[in-house]
């Protein structure tokens, strides 16, 4: 089994919850397509175990004002998996604004 398909998410970050959307490749891609819009890749870490990485940017107006660096470890279960990691928020010059830790719980809707 592997992460390649369509999840729908619930992500859990300090001060709410809400939903999001994610596409995993075969060729090692990873998308969030929902939630916010964000593209990066994924990588097997071991066993049950992946790795995924996604920039989202962050808009006001169409004019990007920074991006938000999403790193999270996942442990895959048949049709679930539950990735825990931390998001990182940079201003427009790149510099880091802030640093959450983040928990997703997914499930698969689609191979």
């Amino acid at each position: 089994m592997t992460p390649v398909g369509a999840w729908t998410a619930r992500v859990r970050r300090p001060g709410g919850e809400s939903t999001a959307a994610f596409r995993f490749t075969a060729c090692g891609h990873a998308l969030l397509v929902a939630g916010g819009l964000g593209a990066g890749h994924w990588s097997w870490l071991g066993p049950g175990s992946f790795l995924f990485r996604i920039t989202e940017p962050v808009l006001d107006d169409a004019a990007c004002v920074g991006w938000v660096d999403i790193e999270q470890r996942a442990s895959l279960n048949g049709g679930s998996f539950t990735g825990r990691g931390t998001s990182r928020v940079h201003d427009a010059d790149g510099r880091l604004a802030r640093a959450v830790a983040v928990e997703i719980h997914a499930t698969r809707v689609a191979p």
